[in-house]
């Protein structure tokens, strides 16, 4: 399976959104999610990948622990994809969690990832766990985030969609070609 982060990756990170005592991304009513902007990168190669691969690429995106924000953000989430991909099917691949992502998945299937489990996200503390739990982690750099806190492997936005596809095939090939 394939999981695209939300936040940073597929919706462009606003850095206004987390700023102050009380963020807009935790106000009850601001619908914070709803308003980003997409990076027309990550939803070019998600959409691609989602036809390309039938039934494997998902969104797994992280909410707040607090009930009575958590609700209004996954429907925000929820909104903005069917938005910008209204052929997305919301019921077999959208997840959005208030625990780790390497968790959630491992809880649902009963057993630890696998390196076919592909996570693409733009924060560290989410790849580092996804790896240390046996998936393999890609770092989406957004022009925000930097590559030099990663060892792993990279796909650059400001290389462009084609690029950024091209990349992730030869990954995804050796990886399903070795099982």
């Amino acid at each position: 399976m394939i999981y695209f982060d939300m936040d940073g990756v597929l919706a462009r990170y606003d850095i206004n959104g987390y700023l102050g005592e009380t963020p807009p991304f935790k106000q009850t009513g601001s619908h914070y999610f709803a308003g980003l902007e997409a990076d027309s990168v990550a939803m070019e190669m998600f959409k691609t990948l989602y036809k390309e691969i039938p039934g494997s690429v998902m969104v797994l995106t992280s909410v707040s622990i607090e009930r009575e924000i958590r609700t209004e953000q996954t429907m925000d989430k929820i909104l903005w994809l069917l938005k910008q991909f209204p052929d997305f099917d919301f019921g077999a691949h959208f997840l959005s969690t208030s625990t780790e992502k390497r968790n959630i998945i491992s809880n649902i299937r009963g057993m630890s990832l696998n390196k076919k489990d592909i996570l693409i996200d733009d924060w560290n503390a989410n790849l580092y766990a996804w790896t240390a739990n046996g998936g393999t982690a890609i770092k989406y750099l957004n022009g925000i985030n930097s590559e030099q806190s990663w060892p792993g492997t990279v796909l650059y936005s400001n290389e462009g969609a084609g690029s950024c596809l091209n990349h992730f095939r030869t990954l995804w090939y050796s990886l399903n070609s070795s099982f």
